[in-house]
């Protein structure tokens, strides 16, 4: 926004007092939609925007994430672009982060010495284009990211403290490419050569049905049991009542003394089911956790040796 501000001075400063001022001319000799609309962008910085979801599970290695970006240059260079800048950023394993403002700095990294795992990529372009009826070179973005959506437990964090349906809509996708722009050919341009660089990306193998079926129950599964472990304990003690109240002292005969060893003996099995439940739904609930999904991501040491031990 600065650097438009800037050249917008430089452009009246070198004009004559006939063309001092670009803004009232436009606006003396009925300024079009388009110019309204592209003065208003530069004023307030809120291009339009359409966000594509990219479905199925892929597989990203290094090669692919060099093949995209030369693809993106490739089709600017089509265009009059008057500035341009990649960024990319990794989310790693460990709650480690890895952020290349520059491609340049992204190139020269060694991915072989990093034994941590990718979870999420995030590519940034950011140019602007000089376009016809426009006085300004007008600014458009890309935003692609790939890897893991925000699980539910964060999701509903989320909604409290954003209500912009485009953040949800992006936090609960696995890979979902955004272009913000003026232009919507251009636009449209850049979404193509995204969505079919996505769609020759390598297939993940699917899940099995025991793996998906636990990964989407085993949290349900896992409090059905914990409720379920006092009840089974309570039915296996009235079917074995003739044997057990004799060990315990407890009488047929109904007296103060029997009903209280008989309270105490259902609060201890009441008790000790309770608490068998909750080591059990912790234990499944571990397992559920620790299935892996077929790692995304071919690029570091650590993802090398995520897909040996899959």
């Amino acid at each position: 926004m600065t650097i438009y501000t800037e050249k917008f001075t430089v452009m009246n400063d070198s004009q004559s007092s006939e063309n001092s001022s670009i803004v009232p001319q436009q606006i003396g000799a009925n300024m079009s939609l388009d110019d309204l609309k592209s003065l208003f962008y530069q004023l307030n910085a809120k291009p339009d925007t359409e966000i594509r979801l990219l479905p199925g599970k892929k597989t990203l290695e290094l090669a692919d994430i060099i093949n995209i970006n030369e693809q993106i240059q490739t089709k600017l260079r089509n265009h009059d672009v008057s500035a341009s800048i990649g960024a990319i950023n990794f989310i790693l394993s460990n709650k480690k982060i890895k952020d290349y403002s520059t491609w340049a700095e992204f190139e020269r990294e060694n991915w072989n010495t990093i034994n941590e795992r990718i979870q999420t990529v995030t590519i940034h372009w950011d140019f602007v284009i000089k376009l016809p009826h426009y006085n300004l070179p007008q600014r458009h973005s890309i935003k692609l990211r790939l890897g893991n959506y925000i699980p539910p437990k964060d999701m509903f964090q989320l909604i409290l403290t954003s209500d912009n349906i485009q953040e949800l809509i992006e936090a609960r996708s696995s890979s979902v490419c955004k272009v913000d722009f003026i232009n919507n050919i251009i636009a449209i341009e850049l979404l193509n050569v995204v969505s079919n660089w996505y769609e020759g990306l390598r297939d993940s193998p699917e899940s099995s049905f025991v793996h998906s079926f636990f990964k989407k129950q085993g949290k349900f599964l896992s409090e059905i049991i914990r409720y379920a472990s006092t009840i089974v304990l309570l039915m296996i003690v009235c079917q074995y009542s003739n044997y057990l109240f004799p060990i315990l002292g407890i009488k047929e005969e109904i007296s103060v003394e029997t009903l209280q060893k008989l309270f105490i003996f259902l609060a201890a099995i009441f008790l000790t089911g309770l608490f068998s439940g909750f080591k059990i739904e912790n234990f499944i609930d571990k397992r559920v956790n620790r299935f892996e999904e077929y790692p995304s991501f071919s690029i570091t040491r650590g993802d090398g040796k995520a897909l040996e031990e899959f």
